[in-house]
């Protein structure tokens, strides 16, 4: 915590520098590694990119039957013909930033959501499924990966939830 007060993950030690953030951190690999950026092509790095703020939306709301869960299936829905599409990752067969910045946020999701929710990402997705999979068995999530308990206790935290929501099931 001496080099890196703020507890945020990621975080990349680039030589005395400590960089925080996804985006700070693919910037920085592509400026020392040329030759294998991790740039997600412009045509791509909006996919995905309402899911994040419809969770945290729909969680603060504290209502399991708020319009912020269809916004959130549809992003969802959308997010998976889009992998299907162009997949196995955002913008194909290799990750890029945007899958690193994604994957975790969509653990947040999935996790927060279960707990408090009783919300399950659905089961038809699969590319979805598939594309959570892939990104959470590699080697760098697992490195950076923390246990569920954190993460509910975080957004607890955060938006002064109750243990339990919902027991209303999908």
């Amino acid at each position: 915590m001496v080099k890196n007060p703020s507890g945020l993950m990621p975080v990349l030690r680039g030589g005395e520098t400590w960089i925080q953030d996804s985006d700070k951190i693919a910037e920085y690999l592509d400026k020392h590694y040329a030759g294998n950026t991790l740039k997600t092509p412009v045509e791509f790095r909006d996919v995905g990119d309402k899911i994040f703020p419809i969770f945290t939306k729909w969680l603060q709301s504290k209502d399991p039957g708020s319009p912020c869960r269809d916004e959130f299936v549809e992003e969802l829905v959308g997010f998976d013909r889009h992998l299907q599409n162009h997949g196995p990752y955002i913008a194909g067969e290799r990750p890029t930033d945007s899958d690193f910045a994604l994957a975790p946020k969509l653990r947040h999701a999935r996790v927060a959501l279960a707990h408090f929710m009783d919300f399950r990402f659905p089961q038809e997705l699969g590319a979805v499924q598939n594309y959570m999979n892939r990104m959470e068995s590699r080697e760098s999530f697992e490195k950076t990966n923390y246990p569920d308990e954190m993460i509910i206790q975080g957004w607890r935290t955060k938006f002064k939830l109750p243990e339990k929501i919902a027991n209303v099931p999908n």
